[in-house]
């Protein structure tokens, strides 16, 4: 017999060979792009590679050798049986699927599965192949809904002209009342006037939001414990009247977060709509524990808010739907379909995420993201200008001139209201204005913009030009003014400001 040592050298170098041979293919299995797995005909896992242990949240593939497949991996059950209960004489072929992760989570998969069969028929194991298309399917349903946003939002736009006019005037002197003064009742009514106005204002803009990302706006430092205890308080009478109950658990530490305070309230107060209306519309048992439940917490990115209530939840069948624009449950007259679009536009237009976690028959929870804020923002300042300017102000037919003639005035600036751009023109040959307003579509007689005019004139080839407009989506520049500011009625007095003063 022969020793070790009488083997032919070719011999060690076969079994160097083959050991290097398993060494690499042991390798491709593990570091491959997908979960491979080989399971008993029992349903449990017989080899795994750690691409599918982490996929399950698992450190160590021998971890999952003690897992039921059915009750363990797929979200339901009976799956796993309906999956290979196909004749192994059709042929594998791909299959979405949902299994869990090991905390419980959802997991949306493709699986490949073909049986090994043995001499006689039976089948000795399942081989499979398991593909994670969670965020792939996140990012095509993202895609999707942006896509069906953008084919409405032309119709809408419309809309803000006939509403801006009235509102501007309601929150021009509504700011400019706040600046003075009051008892506490007189100031509590006049905030809730301007805030109401806001939010209407807002609705508008958030229509046109859905479908064209807006690069005008003003952001500020906000506090999301201010804003959610804010409407918390004003739908607080509402919702126990209804027999639903409203719960704050606030961050303390919360940190601030970059955004429109009024668009943030938006968000809030329709998540709340939406839950009050899930549990009042419910059977009596469920209204009887009817409870909204707002927490606020961080980490190290992200300011996380989130919205749950214990009604009847949201359907499988219905959450493709429920971002769609003018898509609801309610009754004819009862709601328009707007709210969730306006959310899901507001949060992503501020760079954050907005999702929907529930099972259905247990309630529904709205999960929102905002960046946490990376600068201290600008804050306005009070009282008077640091040096007194001379400012045109061209817009004629607008209800708000009146307004915007006494906030500059009372910054200390002297205001000229010109009815007309012949006025205005005239008006600019005979002195000189450090600032200019003007209505961005206005048109001379030349039919030559009315700003392009006057940045040629002599007493205003060095003022700063500030272009107000009807929409915040309607901010186009004159061609020959790329210098210019714009500004979106109704207009917000410190951003107005801001702009007249160059801050």
């Amino acid at each position: 017999m022969a020793t070790p040592k009488d083997r032919p050298k070719s011999f060690d170098e076969m079994a160097s060979a083959l050991d290097k041979s398993e060494a690499r293919y042991s390798s491709l299995i593990q570091r491959a792009g997908y979960g491979l797995y080989r399971s008993s005909p029992e349903g449990r896992f017989l080899e795994a590679n750690s691409i599918l242990a982490a996929m399950l949240g698992y450190d160590d593939p021998a971890a999952l050798l003690a897992v039921d497949i059915a009750r363990d991996i797929y979200l339901d059950p009976d799956e796993r049986d309906r999956l290979i209960s196909r004749s192994p004489a059709d042929g594998a072929d791909w299959v979405d699927t949902r299994w869990k992760r090991r905390d419980g989570s959802p997991l949306n998969v493709r699986v490949w599965v073909a049986p090994h069969l043995s001499g006689d028929g039976r089948v000795e194991w399942w081989e499979g192949v398991v593909q994670d298309v969670t965020e792939r399917q996140r990012h095509d349903e993202l895609r999707r809904r942006s896509e069906r946003m953008a084919s409405i939002g032309t119709t809408l736009a419309g809309v803000a002209h006939e509403l801006n006019n009235p509102l501007a005037a309601i929150m021009g002197f509504a700011q400019l009342l706040l600046r003075k003064p009051w008892p506490s009742e007189d100031r509590a009514a006049l905030e809730t006037i301007n805030h109401e106005a806001i939010r209407s204002a807002t609705i508008v803009k958030d229509l046109l939001a859905m479908a064209r990302k807006r690069d005008h706006e003003r952001r500020v430092l906000t506090d999301v414990n201010d804003v959610v205890g804010y409407i918390a308080r004003t739908r607080r009478y509402a919702l126990e009247t209804a027999g639903v109950i409203c719960r704050l658990s606030l961050d303390p530490a919360l940190p601030p977060v970059f955004g429109d305070r009024a668009q943030l309230e938006q968000v809030i107060l329709n998540l709340i709509n939406n839950a009050e209306h899930a549990l009042t519309d419910s059977d009596d048992a469920t209204r009887a524990r009817g409870h909204i439940q707002i927490r606020t917490h961080h980490d190290e990115r992200d300011v996380i808010i989130d919205v749950e209530d214990d009604g009847p939840g949201v359907p499988d069948e219905m959450r493709a739907h429920i971002w769609d624009p003018f898509w609801t449950t309610k009754d004819e007259g009862e709601g328009t379909g707007l709210g969730l679009a306006v959310v899901h536009g507001i949060i992503a237009d501020h760079g954050g995420t907005i999702t929907l976690e529930n099972t259905p028959g247990s309630g529904a929870c709205f999960v929102i993201r905002l960046p946490i804020a990376k600068d201290n923002g600008r804050h306005a300042e009070a009282g008077h200008a640091s040096r007194p300017l001379d400012v045109l102000v061209v817009d004629p037919g607008a209800s708000d001139l009146l307004f915007v003639e006494r906030f500059l005035t009372s910054r200390g600036h002297a205001v000229i209201n010109a009815g007309s751009g012949e006025l205005a023109l005239r008006l600019a040959t005979q002195g000189a204005f450090d600032a200019v307003v003007c209505d961005a579509r206005l048109l001379g007689r030349d039919g030559k913009p009315v700003a392009a005019s006057l940045r040629e004139a002599p007493g205003c080839r060095d003022a700063r030009f500030v272009l107000s407009v009807q929409s915040a989506d309607d901010q186009h520049l004159p061609p020959m003014m790329p210098d210019a500011q714009v500004v979106a009625r109704p207009y917000d007095v410190e951003e107005l400001r801001r702009l007249i003063e160059g801050d």
